[in-house]
């Protein structure tokens, strides 16, 4: 299923502005994308979107286990953030070690997935970041995973918690939260849910990104291995 890809808005006092085109396989769960920027700020990593804002790509091609509901079929294919419920945006934090907060960012997003032209398009409505590639850039995104759940009529709300290995050795964390508005919800969650972000995989130059991320549903039990917790011991281990 392939899909126009657009991001754009404001961070750092100055403007997004990407463009690109993107394939998700739910029976893999397996989405990809290419995504190249006319305009970036400084401080500002585009590999920091699969975390913060914004690809609702990988969420639509989660993998189903049996007995759950993935956002695709959930959705019907429509779904938006921030711009059926204003001011209800998607919400993002990235911390280190000591607690201070390397980037906050708020945005918003219309994804349809229903007709010929189907496409995924992100607002970024400001914020700031201090991610700056090839100093302390973003070089590796563990395994991650997030709680999702119905939140009421036509709501399904997704956050996640995530760590972040830096170009400069350093390992943040991060959570966002995920507002997903669904007008024409097809199918309602049965219950909380776990998102798994299994692998994410990324090749940015400076100007052209490419991303594969492998998403799966998962009933609400504790993974086999958690990635995130694990950096948080590695982390505290070296600390001590």
């Amino acid at each position: 299923m392939k899909h126009d890809y657009r991001i754009e808005g404001h961070v750092n006092g100055g403007r997004i502005l990407g463009k690109g085109a993107g394939e998700i396989d739910p029976d893999t769960g397996v989405s990809t994308m290419d995504v190249t920027f006319e305009q970036m700020p400084a401080g500002w990593d585009p590999r920091t979107i699969v975390l913060m804002c914004c690809d609702r790509a990988l969420v639509m091609a989660a993998q189903e286990a049996p007995g759950t509901v993935g956002m695709l079929r959930a959705s019907g294919g429509l779904l938006s953030i921030g711009r059926d419920v204003p001011g209800n945006d998607r919400e993002s934090f990235i911390r280190d070690a000591a607690g201070n907060v390397l980037a906050h960012v708020r945005a918003s997003s219309m994804t349809d997935f229903r007709a010929e032209s189907l496409y995924d398009s992100s607002r970024v409505e400001g914020g700031f970041s201090n991610l700056r590639r090839g100093v302390n850039g973003v070089a590796n995104i563990p395994a991650f995973d997030g709680v999702m759940m119905q939140a009421g009529p036509n709501l399904i709300v997704v956050t996640t918690r995530f760590a972040v290995e830096l170009e400069d050795g350093s390992t943040v964390h991060g959570t966002t939260n995920y507002p997903h508005y669904l007008p024409q919800q097809a199918v309602e969650l049965p219950y909380y849910q776990l998102l798994r972000v299994e692998s994410v995989v990324q090749e940015f130059d400076g100007r052209d990104l490419h991303s594969e991320v492998t998403t799966r549903v998962l009933p609400f039990t504790p993974p086999a291995e958690d990635a995130v917790s694990a950096a948080v011991e590695r982390m505290t281990s070296i600390s001590a």
